[in-house]
């Protein structure tokens, strides 16, 4: 589903850059799972997927230098407040906008 949302991409770093806000843009969120695991010590414990999010006007050079995001509707209620995971996956341009994943 499509979505008006306000995104926040913040830059975890001593540069003292303030965070990039982009209001009223067009996303589609898939919102990853609470999924359970055991661990080699066979303790089971919860870990969340991945939740990966098109951003239509978006470019994967909004991204640079970036380590947090934040997606809000305009209501004010968060929709995702996460690392972005910069290493596997990390944002790409499509043909409809920039692909990116959210820990």
């Amino acid at each position: 589903m499509q979505k008006i949302v306000n995104i926040l991409l913040i830059e975890n770093s001593t540069a003292g850059n303030p965070p990039k806000l982009f209001e009223a843009q067009h996303v589609k969120i898939k919102k990853g799972n609470v999924q359970l695991k055991q661990g080699v010590d066979g303790k089971i414990s919860p870990y969340n997927e991945l939740s990966e999010v098109l951003w239509i006007e978006g470019n994967a050079t909004d991204f640079d230098g970036i380590t947090d995001v934040k997606i809000t509707s305009a209501d004010g209620d968060v929709l995702l407040d996460g690392e972005l995971n910069s290493f596997y996956n990390g944002p790409k341009d499509t043909d409809s906008g920039v692909k990116f994943f959210v820990l």
